[in-house]
Order: C-alpha cells, then structure tokens, then sequence
C-alpha cells in the first residue's frame, strides 16, 4: 500500500546484532488464522465487526492492539460503502495524521493524541481529476508546527496534476498546478520540510514541490544530477570504487524514496531506483545537490551468495535478486531484498541490509546484513506477490522488524527466533507505518493496529509490563540490597511490609516477596467493604507518585530513610516518567501476588471509590503532571505564577536549594491544584490594568494547560481500562467522580466551568481576530468535553445500583442542562461544527438537529438516523418536528425512512398525522381505521368529528376490497353521521337562546340532544322536535347501566304533555278526545303510529308517567289520567 518515512528516529541500537550468519533455518510458524474471517469477503468492506476492544488478540508469542484514538464516522462510512472496484489506501505520518484515499475522496485525520486536544479531527477533500487511480502514495499532509491540529496537503494525480490546500480545514481554498511529468507518471509524493515535497516518478523522475505555509501559492522544479559545480565528484569517485558503467539509467523503476534527518543544516533524502541507490541533499534557498549513488544491488547479492549459500556470487550463474523497500533507521539506510539461486532449491530468501549513509563520503560496503527466518517458495505466476512486500522497522528495545503485503504482517525478531505469520485482520491491509517508534497497520476491519511481540524474560514479577519489556536497567533504581529489604520487613509498620515486598519483587526475588504477602494478609476477607489491603495498597501508590528523588542530594534532608526510590534522575520531566514506569510495575506486582482481586473501596475524601480507580487516578495524575512539565516552558509566564500561588496556598515553605517546580512536581497526587491556581492568576490579571487584548493572550494561554493536562488523564483512562479491570466486578459498584470531575468550590468541574465562562465573556466576546476566536473556541470544546466526559463516566457507575436509581436520574438531568448550556453557545456563534462534534459526541439531539436546521444539511440528518438508530434518534427527530410546529416536514421524509415514520406515529397522539401518512403511503385501510378512531373520539369539535368520519368512509371506499369489518365500519359512521345530522337540526333559535355557536359546536351525547330538544327553551318545539328525540333514543345504550333508558323516555312525553297543561286539565265539554287533539302529545303520538312504531315501543307505562316527578302534583288531576287513558286505548285500537 505505501512506505511509512521514518525522518525523525534518534541514533539508538539497530533493530538486529547484524552479524553474519550461516544458511538459514527454513523453520517459520504460521499462527493458524488468527484474524483470517469465517467466509471470505465479497463486495463491500465488512466493517460491522470493526473491534472497539483495545486487545484485539494475545497469545504466547504476540499480542494485536488497536492503536490510537477511534476512527472518525467518515472513515468507518468511507470504508463500509465503498464500491468493490474501488482502489483504496492509507498512510500515516509519524506526527499522528493519517489519510485515506478512495476513488476521488481523501480523507484526512488525526489517529494520534495531540496536546491541545482529544478530538478527532477529519476532513474530507476531492483529488485532481484523473483516468487512473489515485492512491495515498501521491498525497503528503504537511502538519502545523505550532499546535499539531491544523495541517496543508498536497495531492498528485497520476498524470502529475498538483493540488495544494495551504489548510485542510478550508476545502475550498486550493490551488493547482501542473508538475509537467512529460508523460511519465507521478509514483509517490514525500514531505520534505522545510523544503516543501519531492514528487518521485514510477521511472525515476524527481520534482520538488515548494509552498509558502499558510498562503496557496505552489511552485513545481525538476531536479536533475547535473547541476552544481561539484555534483559529479561523488559519481566519479563511485566510478573509481566500483568500475565504470554504472550512472543510472533513465527510466529505471522507482522501488521507494525515504527523506533523512537533517545534516549541517541541509536535509537528505535517499531514492532507491533499479539497481542503485542514490543520495541527494536540499539546503538553502531550496537548492538540491546529488551526492553520489552506489551500487547496492551487486552489495546485497555478493553478501547473499556469501551467507545463505557460503559461495562468491560470480560462481551463481542463476543467482536472482531483488530490491524490494528501504526504511531509514538511526545507523543508515535499511535495504529489504529477496533472492534466489535457481541451481538449488527454488526459495526465495529475504534479507535486510543496512547501508551507513550518514558519513559524507560514498559507501563503498554494507554496514551490516541479516538473512530473515521468513521464505516463500518461488512460483513464477505468483512473483508479483512474493516481491510485494514492504519493510516496517521501528526504533525500540524488542529489535523486531515488520514485513507486510495487503494480506499478511510477518514479524521478524532479532533473536533467531522462527518468523511469526499474522493473516491480515479482515482479510486485508490497507497500509502501514509507524507512529511513537511503534509499527501500526491500517486493518478494513480494526483500524489502525500494532502488533507486539510477547516473549518477555522471566527475572521478576515486572516481566508483565503493559508497554514494553522490562529490561533490569529499567527497574535498577527500584531494587534494593536484601540487608535493606529484610530491615523493611522487620519493621512494626505494615505498609513497610508491603514496600518491602514489592522491592523483593523488583529485585527478582519473587518467592521471597509471596512469603512476605502471605504473612502479610494470611486470610484476608474477601468482600465489597474496604479493607486492610485497600488501605495499603492506597498508601503504597501514593507514596510512590510522591516519592523523593533519591538521588537529588538536595532532598537528603527531607527525603524519607525508605530504600528503593522510584526514581534516581535528577532532572524532573524523567522523574516524573520514572514514577510512571514504577506505578506500572505496581500493578504487576499486585496482579502477580494475586492481591489485584482481593482490592475493594477505599475513603477519599466524603466519598468511597474502587481502590482500583484510584490507582488508575494516580496513574492519570503522573501522565498530567507530565504534560504539564513538557508545556512548562512554552507557557512559563501562567504555570510558574501558579506554581507559586499553589505552594502559598499549600502553606510549604521554600527549601534551600530548592525550586518552586521541584517542589510542585513532587507532589504528584495534588497536581491538580495547579487548575484553580491558574483561574486565580487569571483573575488577579483581570483586576489589574490590563488591556482586553492582555486578557484574552493570557486566557488563550491557560486554557491550553488545562486541557493538555486534563486530555492526558482522560486519554489514559480510556486506553488504559482493562488494565485497571478486574475479573470480579463489585456489586453494587461506588460512585466513580472522576478527579477530572470533582465538584464543590475547588471541584475540577466547579473550575472549569468558571474558565469556560471567562472565555466566553472576557475573552471571545472582546475578541475580534477571526483566528484568535476561532481558537478560543477550539479550547472551550476541548473543556466542554473534560466536563461532560465526567458526566457520563459518574453516570455510568450508577447503572447497575438500583438503590441510586433517584440520584441518577437527578444526574442525568443535570447532565442534560450542562451538556446543553455548554453547546448552545457555540450554535449561537455560527459554530456549527464544534456543536455538531460534543452534541454528537454526547448524544444532545437537540442539539444535532438544530445544528442541521442551521446548515440545512438533511443528509447529515438521515446519517444521524443511522448513527443512532438504537438510541431513538428517528423518533426524538419526529418528536420535535412537532413540538416545533414543523409537522409537514414529516410528509416529506424521504421513502427509507418511512418505515420508522409509521412506528413513530403509531402513539395515538398523533393520529392526525398517521392518517395523512397513510394515504401518502396508498395504505387507505390503515387510514380508515385512524379517521375512524379519530371521529369516535373527537369530542370537540361537531364539524371535525363530521369531516374525520366522511374521510374515513371515503379511505375505506378508497380500499376497495369487500372486508367484514370494513362493512361494519362503514355502518358505525352512518350511524354517527345520523347522530351528527340531528344536532345539525337543532333550531337555530334554540342555540342562540344556548349561548352556543352553530358553526363551533361541541360534539353532545345523545341524551344532551334530547334534552335540548325538549328543554323550555326550546320555544319553538312542535312535535316534530319531540320525534326527534323520541328517534334519537336508538342511539342509547339501554344496556347501560349509567342511563336509566325508560326515565330519559318517561321525560319526553311528561315534557310534551307541560308543553299544553291547559288542555290537559281543562273539563271538556264535547268529544274528550278532541280538547286533545291539537297538544304535542297527541300529535307525537300519531307520526309515532304513523312511522309504523309500536305503542309499547315508544309510549311508557301510564303509572310510570303520571307518577314521573317532571309532572309533580300534575299527575294526580283526575282530568289528566282520564283524558291519558282515553289517548293509550285510541292508540290501542287505532294500532289494531
């Protein structure tokens, strides 16, 4: 995939003892498929098992782990929806950026952990236009030298187009221009600062790309050998060494160019071309020179022939080698090669050779060579894989170099150890590199990874080390003399017990230290409270991260008679790292002696924390501290000022001889009363007579601190987790409130609040420099995201507590109000980016959707759908499209996403919107049912109940398909409509007496009409209004046992007979029948006949009615229950 350029490595130890050897072992293990899949891949990138764990893999031999911060959703997007037929690479730079490069996308990120901030940055540009494929080889990021979060990129085509961004983070603001390749084709492209990029062709060709940082102007020169005045001396004196006939020939095949390390202020760079390597150097005034070019093809075979075959390379007439990469190391040069001797076997032997080329003249040798453990055996259909792989080798103590192809990563030791065979996670490598002396490889599956070799020596319980190994230099200022260890472990004072087991531990005398712990804690109860080991344990870390330098004649007054410092370094930044590497060794130490699952809770302060948590506290205070004092002499003018303010506070008075810093950074667990030290200062300058712009340089110069330091702890936390795990979890776990988070007056989280509040009113808002806000900006997220980091590491403690289940949703909210407070500002500024980052970092939203209202972007709404899919994002969205009045926006939804629109609105307060859906969607019988629902329970409104209902039956006609239930329906909602058509009838007289408006009607039950209709204010009334509601009693439920079916009856016919009491009781003097005839009784009663209902259907009992109280002493007149009675036997007889 690509070279990784190693151009900073320090001199140090060659990775092997280069000594020769004899013919090499063809032994080599395979590990048998550890990351080989299950079913090979087809189309796409599979990334839905991309590892978020931090051990991928760990066997006896080595170990896989993901390396660097997480990738960036765009990254995971790029690779999971790439096209089969896409071309996709990646590279890395040593200063922590990386690039992936697919079809006419680059992709550019930061993978590594930057002082100034934990946030994962990464853009997204278009390559130059081209018919080839573009690759990650032809693009070089230049980063930023002051913050390490900015960079500018140069990116070639094939056909030698250069693009050239000054800065990533301004896509737009590029520039182009031609390299004029003159047909030959662009091959790679590596950074070369100051000087600019050199471009290197597939033949040889070299063009050096010159910018202005921070200004989009590009310039392109081919460079050539000829020129200077002494250019061909070194060629002439290689003519002398090796012969004549051998200037490079042109258009020899590119296999790599390396930059070097600078040199008496002029830079090397090294290009390996067919047979020969070439050196050149770029000095002032960017003017090249070719120094000379040896022959280093005819070195590796004569030192092949001599070692695999003990034979001059003359005598091997079918000898065949190969120069397959080259990777700079701090002695010269290393050159990967491979060859064969068709005479014998048919293996292809690897080897590396280093050649020195850091001396100013010509090499005439090979400073050393190595035959490798790993072979292939040799098939010619398969030579472009055998000679396809590329070198990897980083500077550390393990002397293991790497070997990879887009499938494998071999793993070479120095030690004649057989070659282990790694398959590619994933079935795939997209590249390789190295990054803090570590090689990683980008996995399609994990990402970047580094893979370690665990074969340790066994001299101490410190053989288990989690970053390196443990070498005895490493551990010599931990040891101690057994005269001293046995006077510890005579002592009263058990924490001197357990101190001087660790130092037996650390000396190599492991037996001696399980002696001393089983007397120690013979039978230590093993429980949720905290305990004599928590207690221990607790002091023995802390006292070594406070530990005295004990070599620092300065501190012999004060410094404790213990033996065994932590440290024996004199100059404080290594002190401080000593610590580090000790409190490691600790861990092993508790985890060897099997104390590590016996530790419980510990007090601190009001609170109880996990003795383990604290551990990890200490250990993240030391990466602070650390931090710190890297920073400490760029931002001088607030750490020292706060320094003082913190041993004032702290009451200690000044040593003799000794410095404010050596004292501070002694005290390694207070490291962080720096932080309300540092807002002190800040305050104290706001006081004084400063000017705005004084203010806002010394804000912009504290935040950094804070952040940096705080990052490191956080960073290390997250990294560092299964170290700090235990096997057997506490139940329920303590509270966890991250030092990073305390509260209370001198709280972290109390002081970063205040210095977030600062920056936002003393320092953005008198700010007026676009750049200077900009980066005031860029802090106070860094900050913003300390604090709600916090909040969701406190939170998650609580989970599995159900006693705390009150307390942590008291938390949540307040989570929820801070995370909002601490993102709304940066919506408001039109910082759209930096809000859509915390809010999508921390799950706000709100947040994100008024991020995408702003910008309009509706593709980042629906990837956000995706994203959190299993959070309810979907239905928060819909939620707040109607809270927001915005309800025809969910109309307009794309057609994916309809599926969760209809499970969203399924909730019957949103009905109204269902139905609509429905229809959009031709699904007419579910928008039936909803408008259906809707009518029967529309109570409100009487012309919406009559519009739900009329839709209704239009969407069930609109279905079409002869349903039972559908029928039945259709027969409820003409019954309705009856129902409505008789309020409808209501006299508009009667209403208006009502005080009711006609067109704005409730919807009334059917025993309100009746009583409407036969009420005294009906003046009106006839006995058509008295049929009405005589018709309206179908529509009772007689059944019902909240109506009384026969007294609602009753009360119509006593209401018609009041309607005429004069009639009723007056003595006739003719027909009785006829002084009845005109009264609305008589009159109800005849359409009642004369609609063809029976008597005892609509008339009650006679006793039932003249005993009604609506007729009161009315129903006792003698004239009245003659003349009903006469009424009930002309109906009899008129019926029969």
């Amino acid at each position: 995939m690509f070279n990784s350029r190693n151009s900073s490595i320090k001199p140090g130890t060659s990775p092997f003892n280069m000594s020769n050897q004899g013919n090499q072992s063809m032994q080599t293990r395979r590990v048998a498929s550890v990351f080989t899949p299950q079913r090979k891949q087809k189309g796409n990138f599979n990334r839905s098992a991309l590892s978020t764990s931090h051990v991928v893999e760990e066997t006896s031999n080595f170990r896989i782990e993901k390396y660097g911060l997480s990738l960036p959703v765009l990254i995971t997007e790029a690779l999971t929806y790439a096209d089969k037929s896409t071309l996709i690479s990646v590279k890395t730079d040593e200063s922590g950026w990386a690039w992936l490069v697919g079809g006419r996308k680059l992709f550019v990120w930061r993978h590594k952990q930057a002082q100034s901030g934990r946030n994962i940055l990464c853009k997204e540009l278009t390559l130059p236009p081209s018919d080839l494929a573009h690759s990650a080889d032809r693009v070089c990021v230049i980063p930023s030298g002051s913050d390490g979060q900015t960079a500018a990129c140069v990116a070639v085509s094939p056909e030698g187009v250069v693009r050239y961004w000054s800065n990533i983070a301004y896509e737009t603001s590029s520039m182009e221009i031609s390299a004029e390749l003159k047909g030959e084709e662009c091959d790679t492209v590596i950074n070369l600062t100051p000087y600019g990029c050199l471009l290197a062709t597939t033949t040889s060709s070299l063009v050096m790309i010159a910018f202005t940082p921070g200004q989009n102007a590009v310039t392109c020169r081919p460079l050539k050998s000829g020129q200077g005045m002494f250019s061909g001396i070194g060629r002439r004196m290689s003519s002398l060494i090796f012969g004549g006939g051998q200037t490079q020939a042109i258009g020899a095949p590119l296999q790599s160019v390396i930059a070097g390390n600078f040199e008496e202020d002029e830079r090397p760079f090294y290009v390996l071309s067919g047979t020969l390597l070439q050196k050149w150097v770029v000095g002032d005034y960017n003017v090249e020179r070719f120094l000379y070019q040896i022959d280093a093809d005819r070195l590796f075979k004569e030192e092949l022939a001599k070692t695999v075959w003990n034979r001059n390379a003359i005598q091997l007439s079918q000898l065949t080698t190969w120069l397959l990469d080259m990777q700079l190391t701090s002695e010269g040069v290393m050159l990967l090669g491979a060859g064969i001797n068709q005479e014998s076997q048919p293996i292809v032997h690897y080897a590396i050779a280093t050649i020195a080329t850091e001396s100013s003249g010509t090499p005439s040798k090979l400073e050393s060579f190595k035959v490798l453990e790993f072979v292939k055996r040799y098939e010619e259909e398969k030579e472009t894989e055998i000679l396809g792989y590329k070198l990897v080798v980083p500077e550390n103590k393990q002397e293991i170099i790497y070997l990879y192809d887009d499938s494998l990563i071999v793993m070479e030791s120095g030690a004649g150890e057989p070659s282990e065979e790694l398959p590619a996670p994933g079935g795939r490598l997209l590249g390789a590199g190295i990054c803090d002396n570590t090689a990683i490889f980008f996995s399609v599956t994990q990402g970047f990874i580094s893979v370690v070799s665990t074969q340790r020596q066994e001299f101490s319980i410190l053989d288990d080390t989690a970053q390196e190994i443990v070498s005895k230099a490493d551990i010599g200022q931990m040891t101690a003399s057994m005269a001293q260890i046995e006077e510890l472990s005579m002592r009263d004072d058990r924490s001197a017990k357990l101190k001087a087991a660790f130092l037996s531990a650390c000396s190599g005398n492991l037996r001696k230290a399980e002696e001393m712990i089983e007397e120690l804690f013979p039978d230590e109860p093993v429980g949720n409270q905290s305990t004599e080991i928590d207690r221990l344990v607790a002091g023995l870390s802390r006292d070594l991260i406070d530990d005295y330098p004990a070599s620092d004649p300065r501190w012999a007054e004060t410094s404790r008679p213990d033996t065994g410092s932590s440290t024996s370094s004199l100059i404080i930044l290594q002190q401080l790292r000593d610590k580090q590497k000790a409190h490691e060794y600790i861990i092993n130490f508790l985890k060897k002696l099997h104390l590590w699952e016996k530790l419980h809770t510990i007090k601190v302060g009001e609170g109880v924390m996990s003795t383990r948590q604290l551990l990890c506290q200490h250990a993240e205070q030391l990466e602070a501290a650390i931090v710190l004092r890297e920073m400490h002499a760029e931002y001088s003018t607030v750490i020292d000022p706060a320094i003082r303010k913190v041993l004032s506070a702290r009451g200690q008075q000044a040593l003799p001889g000794l410095s404010p810093h050596d004292i501070f950074y002694r005290e390694v667990s207070q490291v962080q009363d720096i932080f309300e030290a540092l807002l002190d200062y800040e305050t104290d300058i706001m006081k004084g007579n400063f000017t705005p712009a004084d203010i806002i340089i010394i804000i912009i110069t504290v935040n950094p601190v804070l952040e940096a330091m705080l990052h490191a702890a956080l960073q290390h936390r997250e990294n560092r987790f299964s170290l700090y795990s235990s096997a057997r979890d506490l139940k329920p776990r303590p509270e966890f409130i991250p030092w990073t988070s305390t509260t209370g007056t001198s709280g972290t989280r109390t002081i970063l609040l205040k210095q977030i509040q600062l920056t936002h009113q003393s320092g953005i808002a008198e700010c007026r420099d676009v750049e200077t806000r900009s980066q005031l900006f860029q802090q106070v997220m860094g900050l913003s995201d300390v604090i709600l980091e916090g909040y969701t590491a406190q939170i998650a403690s609580l989970v599995d507590n159900p006693d705390m289940a009150e307390y942590r949703s008291q938390l949540q909210d307040q989570f929820a109000q801070q995370r909002r407070a601490l993102i709304a500002p940066f919506l408001e500024n039109d910082q759209f980016e930096r809000a859509g980052s915390l809010a999508e970092k921390y799950c706000d939203f709100e947040m994100l959707i008024r991020v995408c209202e702003a910008t309009g972007n509706q593709d980042r709404v629906q990837r956000y759908q995706t994203q959190f899919a299993d959070k309810g994002f979907s239905d928060f969205l819909f939620s707040w499209y109607m809270k927001e009045g915005k309800q025809g926006r969910l109309l307009t939804l794309p057609i994916p996403q309809h599926t969760q629109l209809q499970s969203f609105l399924q909730k019957d307060e949103f009905g109204y919107l269902k139905w609509l859906h429905d229809i959009e969607c031709k699904n007419y019988r579910e928008a039936h049912t909803t408008l259906l629902n809707l009518g029967r329970n529309e109570e409100t409104y009487l012309a919406k109940k009559k519009t739900l209902l009329s839709l209704s039956k239009l969407a069930a006609l609109a279905y079409g398909d002869d349903d039972d239930e559908i029928n039945a329906n259709i027969r409820d909602i003409n019954e309705e409509q009856e129902l409505i058509l008789n309020q409808e009838l209501l006299p508009v007289e009667l209403l208006e007496q009502m005080n009711v408006d006609a067109e704005h009607m409730k919807v009334l039950s059917p025993v309100e009409l009746i009583q409407l209709y036969i009420c005294d204010e009906n003046l009106t009334a006839t006995e058509y209004d008295f049929k009405k509601a005589l018709d309206l009693m179908q529509f009772i439920d007689a059944e019902d046992p909240a109506i009384d079916y026969d007294d609602i009856r009753t009360s119509i016919w006593c209401r018609s007979i009041l309607r005429d009491k004069a009639s009723w009781t007056h003595t006739p003097t003719g027909d009785p029948l006829d002084s009845v005839r005109d009264t609305i009784f008589f009159k109800t009663v005849s359409l009642a006949i004369t609609d063809g209902w029976e008597p005892q259907q609509f008339l009650p009992d006679i006793h039932l009615l003249l005993s009604s109280e609506i007729l009161g002493g009315l129903g006792t007149n003698k004239q009245l229950q003659f003349l009903l009675r006469a009424v009930y036997e002309l109906t009899q007889t008129v019926i029969q």
